[in-house]
């Protein structure tokens, strides 16, 4: 995964799975998604699983106070400001164009994740303990197939025999969905599932192949 940063553009920086993230509760969410509106709002709540009644006025000025305590949240006058990791995470929010559930499939279970891309930003979600989210901001050197190709080889290497599923669309496409596992020499195989009754199998491509039909699996609609 890439490393998120906090003012200002991410940085071009490339972290481990096991590198830092920042971490946000529920009512911290709860405010992101309120700045949202129309589109972006519904998907949110949608690949988020948010009830929509959490989303009272009281849930978000207590998720507001929190980032406030937090150093990610300024007062000026009437006016609030993010800055560090809410910043990123509300931005990302209010311009996605595309939004791309993600499932580690393996023998332990199934880890979930959601991807959330826009023109000039992309975030990488995951549910933690205590109904709070991680996030990671995509470096701006790395294309979304980058991210989510180290997705699938880490997950790959961590779980030989597992599966990574993808299940993407835009506000005006249906979800698409692709299943990816590790397959022998290094190359991997593929299920393309577009609709009910269409599922096709490519078996054994190279990470080049792949990591290009991620690219045109989740590239963004023209504006």
């Amino acid at each position: 995964m890439t490393l998120f940063t906090t003012d200002g553009p991410p940085a071009p920086a490339t972290a481990e799975p096991n590198g830092s993230v920042v971490c946000f509760g529920a009512a911290e969410v709860a405010y992101a998604i309120s700045l949202s509106a129309g589109v972006q709002k519904r998907q949110a709540i949608s690949f988020l699983q948010v009830d929509e009644a959490f989303l009272t006025e009281q849930i978000i000025a207590l998720g507001a106070s929190s980032l406030l305590a937090h150093g990610q949240l300024s007062l000026e006058g009437d006016v609030l400001n993010a800055s560090g990791g809410v910043r990123l995470l509300a931005a990302a929010l209010q311009t996605a164009t595309r939004w791309t559930e993600i499932a580690l499939i393996n023998e332990e279970g199934t880890t979930a994740a959601v991807f959330i891309s826009a023109p000039d930003l992309s975030i990488f979600l995951q549910p933690a303990a205590m109904s709070t989210w991680e996030l990671v901001v995509k470096a701006p050197i790395a294309s979304d197939a980058d991210m989510l190709m180290q997705i699938v080889e880490s997950n790959a290497s961590r779980h030989p025999v597992g599966v990574t599923y993808f299940g993407t669309e835009t506000a005006t496409s249906p979800k698409n969905h692709l299943f990816v596992r590790a397959s022998e020499n290094g190359a991997w195989d593929v299920a393309d599932v577009e609709n009910a009754d269409d599922e096709r199998h490519t078996d054994g491509v190279s990470s080049e192949v792949l990591r290009a039909r991620l690219g045109t699996f989740v590239e963004l609609p023209a504006q």
